[in-house]
């Protein structure tokens, strides 16, 4: 018996056939159980943005025969730029930040133990392992808690600080663990502002006591120091990113930084 097939029945068949020459050759280029490797990673998150860092885009070292990567070449000039002063001078900005590893599980040595982040000097002397991704301090080099080797690092958060200097310790507080309120800024407007007596009180007992000075990043600051009561009067202007004071005798360039690295709590000087 002949069979005539109708010319729509001829279409299905070639379409038919297409799928599954098309779908075989799919499954022979990609055998059952395998997939496309993924590159190693992790994220640095800054300011609102995040960065994925490729592991095979940096350099690596080799540290008791394991290839590792330095933990200062994830956080480059590119994701941090230099601060250039009026003379075209050049001062490497990312000592201005705290650093926060943090593994997949969440883990990491401050939001889980309760320390500091990890300063710049911390990151030029730590690296990541690349077949762990673990982070390491070496004990010869930094006495760091164990905590701050977290495992399978995920990512790192960067954080802006001001480096705090008094007689009995140096610390750093970091700007989003201050609460801002509001004032009057220096062109008549309101602005969110961190009171820069909030970053010393948590530090220094009977602040009263003692007198105040601040640096900027390329050393600039005023010649003498304040009173408490004059630097309670100061301010870290969240939107124009310069420090700003109401009483109107510290209203010159040397008391406007806009990038203070450091806050000097000192002796008060008898004559």
């Amino acid at each position: 018996m002949r069979i005539a097939y109708r010319p729509f029945q001829i279409a299905f068949f070639f379409a038919l056939g297409a799928v599954l020459f098309f779908g075989c050759s799919k499954e022979e280029d990609n055998p059952a159980g395998s997939s496309t490797p993924t590159e190693v990673s992790i994220w640095i998150h800054l300011d609102g943005d995040s960065t994925e860092i490729l592991f095979s885009a940096l350099p690596k070292i080799s540290v008791d025969g394991q290839e590792a990567i330095q933990l200062s070449s994830f956080i480059d000039t590119t994701l941090i730029h230099d601060y250039v002063d009026r003379n075209d001078i050049h001062y490497d900005a990312r000592p201005l930040y705290a650093y926060q590893i943090v593994g997949a599980d969440g883990f990491s040595a401050s939001g889980s133990r309760g320390y500091l982040d990890n300063t710049w000097e911390h990151m030029t002397l730590g690296y990541i392992v690349v077949s762990t991704k673990r982070a390491i301090f070496p004990d010869e080099l930094i006495d760091l808690p164990s905590a701050y080797n977290v495992q399978d690092v995920a990512r790192i958060l960067v954080h802006r600080k001001f480096d705090i200097e008094a007689p009995d310790t140096v610390s750093f507080v970091e700007l989003k663990d201050i609460a801002s309120v509001q004032i009057t800024n220096d062109v008549g407007q309101l602005e969110d502002a961190l009171p820069l007596k909030d970053f010393v009180d948590t530090l220094v007992v009977n602040p009263e006591n003692f007198q105040y000075n601040m640096r900027s990043l390329d050393d600039y600051g005023p010649t003498t120091d304040m009173t408490w009561a004059q630097f309670q009067t100061g301010y870290w202007l969240t939107q124009s990113l310069k420090t700003f004071f109401t009483d109107t005798s510290l209203a010159g360039g040397r008391y406007k930084l806009k990038v203070l690295q450091k806050i000097s709590v000192n002796q008060i000087v008898t004559r």
